[in-house]
């Protein structure tokens, strides 16, 4: 006579963030949110430059061999500065795009204070870079004392970026991000 195998616990669905990015500011701010978190979440970023596209998202989501179970979500963190960047995310139909216009020095400014007028790259980073703690910033790398800003005064800064109109300058969507990975937080 044959055993019935017993079957084991469902498999909960795990979410699964795909961050493609521009550059290694980028990359090293989606590696900074891993840490912090520390969720059941597998956040994943690539840097693609300004070379973005269906493709290669769908190239990207094949080569990860993710459980047809989990939750996939795909992010766009991109700057806007860049010429015809703004039709490439929008031809990536599924992928949440949290592009900042005019970049993303522009997103960790409004941890500090709220920017209404219009700002070029190089004034966004200028400003940034007269506010005490962020005075040493380089691209791609954050003091200790930057990574407390960013992490401690998130919130703030989603609020704020909330008030600026979408896709105008200034704008940035990375709060889309921030509130997804909130939403994931265990004893929610």
């Amino acid at each position: 006579m044959s055993k019935k195998r017993k079957l084991g616990p469902e498999r909960k669905m795990k979410p699964v963030f795909l961050v493609f990015c521009e550059g290694e500011t980028e990359e090293a701010y989606i590696t900074f949110l891993r840490q912090k978190y520390r969720l059941p979440v597998k956040v994943i970023s690539y840097i693609t430059g300004l070379h973005i596209s269906p493709k290669l998202i769908k190239k990207h989501v094949t080569s990860e061999q993710i459980h047809r179970q989990d939750a996939i979500a795909s992010f766009l963190m991109y700057d806007l500065d860049a010429e015809g960047i703004s039709e490439k995310l929008a031809a990536c139909k599924g992928s949440v795009s949290i592009a900042s216009n005019p970049c993303i020095e522009l997103w960790f400014l409004l941890h500090s204070i709220i920017q209404y007028a219009e700002i070029t790259t190089s004034s966004c980073i200028a400003k940034l870079q007269n506010i005490h703690d962020w005075s040493n910033y380089k691209k791609g790398m954050f003091s200790n004392k930057q990574k407390e800003i960013l992490w401690e005064m998130r919130k703030t800064a989603c609020e704020r970026t909330k008030k600026l109109p979408e896709a105008s300058n200034p704008s940035s969507a990375v709060y889309l991000l921030i509130e997804a990975m909130e939403n994931r937080e265990p004893n929610r």
